[in-house]
């Protein structure tokens, strides 16, 4: 018998080191006969940088990652003789990668739990292939810095790096659960009680910990520095419990956020400490493979990679790899869609069409709403055995994934049909922290942008794949319909928006719905052309921004020098920043840098400068840590005139309809069963989109919950908790609270009209209160505020009329509207009677 293993050894060559060389060299599997051109392209640009520390390499999604990843690593190694490790976000796509590198004949060996690291990777025979949570643990079989003989490499190739973020931080965070552990909980919250009593904040406290309110509250960083060492100790007494995760904190506890939520006391650095793992922090390649998105900046900040290589990333301008997408946006259509709809379309792709049909939510409630007409994976288990019956045709769904918006690969008929049901939102502390912190500002624009990107990405894998698209909720519909959001996605992303938003419109009814989604089943010769031309006439390379690499770089320099003992340095770093001209920095995160300079310097001993700083962040982001002393209040501009205001939001929007959606999204929250933070988040939102100028403010009991300032010179000053039950009638001391409210507002208003209301179920007071001068807003009349306010911005919205018209017909509605600012007053607040 012909022994072709020793005919191969006797003919023995010089291994090549140029990836598309090593490709050439290796046997074909069924289905691949070359690289794309794109791949190419990508693998001859690495190869001439490839000395550079740190790489990113970006294709479209289904464009071939994984095999340009696997030719790197081979490259490599050929040339280092020296071991790589080939790092992906879940275990099924280390599975998948595995099974590419066996199908192309590259040596690949799996990450062994409870096993030690292979020979074959240790002598740099075979790449190992494993979840980054295999590196980046406190356990790590790689090594942490201190230890021993730490395991080197010689490149670590981050598969999918843009859905690595929340793994490698979540690798950082201790959680105290409250269910699990409830003792240890209140025990760490009862150490900052008192702090939080400082900052009049006890009562959200006490709401969270009873579990009726919902947000996340940070623990005041100078109360945190205080109690580190018993925080210390106490955690140190359960460290087993939290083995894989305590040795990365317990000496850098100064260097982390503490949150607290009804569910878990939360501990998580403000930026990961990677620089524990030599393997990775040390290694002289480290390759980001990612997807096309928009912002690579949290690269920098995640894996503190170096900002003038990620300028420059590795993408190719072919169109391989994109896929097509109908992407359909019902609340555009021209008739009242409803969750009703959405179960006949899933139904019949599922039953009748026999193609996947996937939803993805942004959270765990969310998904319990479909367990009635669809299987809702839950953990991480029964999600992988979901998608491999999806995958292998076993299963049609429809199938629901929580919080999924990356690291599931459903390609050709496993998922035909995608609907993202509401807009992504994070669901760890740390994610709902940040976004409540930031809100409003162009970080959490960016983070929802990359995160429907990736869920959009799910559902078609490469070029030749096709899948429908179902954008649903007031809220997604609202945010896709806003100008400024869209230089946030791809271009390649906002050209099929585009289509949607175009084909959308089209669509009367849902018969016209199914059949224009049956057209992208059934191959529709129009469609496809049609997508195929728009596609490769708007998409176009997508420029770095460089103002939010140098920002990351910015964050990430600073805590390095703080951990390095540099506090001085690392606080000039961060005002530099914050005080240079021509900063495209918002106010919400000149906030955030400010505190964080606020914290370094209370760390480092210098309290009064640390609490100049906290007032100065604390003025520009009200969503921080409110500080001991407070800044001086700045009262709101003189309100502009009320038609103009409501037409320049309107003329933010690339679709009219898509403001209409965004209010209704806004309006959902008002109503008494919704916590008093969304209440009045809302409530201020509202009065803003009917061209009032609003605030929150309340602090230390003096502000009200939330200012209305009219171009009347009249403030409505509101005090607004929800939740309060119909029955009860305004007490004296809820009415206290109104009168300390209008008294702050008068001094800080002197030639304003002060009008005190309450929103209340009914304007009863009691006796003892003496409410008889101050006014309620009822629920039954914000309802009906808010139905008057839907039909004046329908019928302005629907308006022909372009921008420089818009206003003329603002004002001739406002005429015969009570909306207008000179009779709202009169129309929907009623005086309190006495409670009989």
């Amino acid at each position: 018998m012909v022994d072709f293993k020793k005919l191969r050894s006797q003919k023995a060559k010089s291994k090549s080191i140029n990836p598309t060389e090593i490709f050439r060299r290796l046997p074909k599997p069924l289905g691949i006969n070359d690289l794309y051109s794109s791949q190419t392209e990508i693998l001859e640009a690495w190869f001439d940088r490839r000395r550079e520390r740190d790489i990113v390499l970006k294709l479209h999604t289904g464009g071939g990652k994984t095999l340009v990843g696997l030719l790197l690593a081979q490259s490599t190694l050929n040339e280092t003789g020296e071991p790589v490790l080939y790092l992906a976000p879940t275990t099924q796509l280390v599975q998948q990668t595995l099974e590419k590198a066996e199908a192309i004949g590259i040596p690949a060996v799996p990450y062994k739990k409870g096993q030690p690291l292979s020979e074959e990777f240790i002598n740099g025979k075979a790449i190992m292939v494993g979840t980054y949570k295999a590196l980046f643990n406190g356990k790590s079989k790689f090594g942490i810095r201190g230890e021993v003989n730490p395991q080197k490499v010689s490149a670590v190739i981050l598969d999918d790096a843009h859905a690595s973020f929340s793994v490698v931080r979540d690798s950082f965070t201790l959680n105290v659960v409250a269910k699990d552990n409830y003792t240890r909980y209140v025990e760490l919250i009862d150490l900052f009680r008192k702090s939080f009593k400082e900052i009049d904040k006890l009562g959200t406290l006490e709401d969270i910990v009873e579990g009726s309110d919902y947000s996340v509250l940070e623990v005041p960083y100078w109360a945190w520095h205080e109690q580190i060492e018993a925080v210390r100790e106490q955690l140190k007494s359960d460290s087993d419990k939290y083995a894989l995760v305590w040795p990365l904190l317990r000496d850098q506890l100064h260097l982390c956020h503490a949150l607290i939520s009804r569910e878990a006391f939360t501990i998580t650095p403000i930026l990961p400490l990677v620089n524990a793992f030599p393997t990775f922090y040390e290694a002289p390649r480290r390759i980001y493979m990612s997807a096309t998105i928009a912002d690579d900046s949290e690269i920098i900040r995640t894996f503190d990679a170096d900002p003038d290589s990620l300028k420059r990333p590795l993408q190719s301008r072919s169109l391989a790899g994109i896929s097509e997408r109908m992407i359909l946006i019902p609340e555009l259509m021209k008739f009242e869609f409803n969750q009703e709809h959405i179960d006949k379309l899933i139904s019949w792709t599922t039953e009748t069409k026999k193609l996947g049909t996937v939803v993805l939510v942004s959270s765990d409630e969310a998904a319990k709403r479909w367990s009635n007409v669809a299987i809702v994976a839950k953990g991480s288990e029964e999600v992988e055995r979901r998608v491999s019956q999806l995958q292998n045709g076993e299963l049609t769904g429809p199938v629901v994934f929580s919080n999924r918006y990356d690291g599931i690969d459903l390609p050709g008929d496993s998922c035909r049909v995608l609907v993202m049901r509401g807009l992504p939102s994070g669901t760890s502390n740390y994610e709902l922290f940040r976004a409540s912190t930031l809100y409003g500002g162009t970080t959490i624009t960016r983070m929802i942008a990359q995160r429907i990107e990736q869920g959009i990405g799910r559902g078609a894998r490469g070029a030749g794949d096709h899948c429908v698209v179902l954008l649903v909720g007031s809220d997604i519909s609202g945010w896709v319909a806003k100008e400024a959001n869209f230089r946030f996605l791809t271009s390649a992303t906002r050209a099929q928006l585009d289509m949607g938003i175009e084909v959308s419109k089209e669509v009367e009814s849902l018969h016209d719905l199914s059949r224009t989604i049956q057209r992208s089943f059934e191959r529709d010769k129009d469609w496809t052309e049609y997508h195929a031309e728009t596609l490769a006439e708007l998409v176009d390379e997508d420029d770095s921004n460089e103002f939010y690499f140098t920002q990351a770089a910015v964050e990430r320099k600073s805590i390095n020098l703080w951990n390095d003992g540099y506090h001085e340095q690392a606080i000039a770093k961060l005002e530099q920043f914050v005080n240079r001209d021509n900063n495209a920095l918002d106010i919400q995160m000149r906030g955030w840098i400010d505190q964080l300079a606020a914290r370094i310097a209370d760390r480092w001993g210098h309290t009064q400068r640390a609490q100049d700083l906290q007032r100065q962040a604390y003025a520009s982001n009200r969503n921080l840590v409110r500080p001991k002393v407070l800044p001086p209040y700045r009262p709101l501009s003189v309100p502009v005139q009320q038609a103009k205001a409501i037409v320049e939001q309107i003329g933010t929007y690339r679709l009219r309809q898509g403001f209409l959606k965004s209010f209704e999204d806004t309006v959902s929250n008002l109503h008494q069963d919704v916590s008093s933070n969304r209440f009045e988040q809302a409530l201020c939102d509202f009065a803003t989109m009917i061209g009032l100028s609003s605030e929150r403010h309340d602090t230390q009991g003096e502000g009200p919950d939330v200012l209305w300032l009219l171009p009347e010179k009249v403030g409505w000053v509101i005090e607004a908790k929800s939740r309060k039950k119909r029955k009860n009638a305004l007490t004296k001391e809820q009415h206290g609270q109104l009168l300390v409210a209008a008294e702050w507002f008068e001094g800080k208003y002197p030639n304003y009209r002060c009008v005190r209301v309450s929103v209340h179920p009914k304007n009863q007071a009691t006796r003892a209160a003496v409410a008889g001068a101050s006014h309620a807003l009822t629920y039954e009349k914000l309802a009906s505020m808010v139905s008057d306010a839907r039909s004046f911005l329908t019928s302005l919205c629907e308006s022909q009329l372009d921008m420089n018209n818009l206003e003329a017909e603002c004002n001739r509605l406002l005429a015969s509207s009570n909306l207008r600012s000179d009779r709202v007053t009169a129309h929907y607040l009623v005086l309190f009677n006495e409670q009989e």
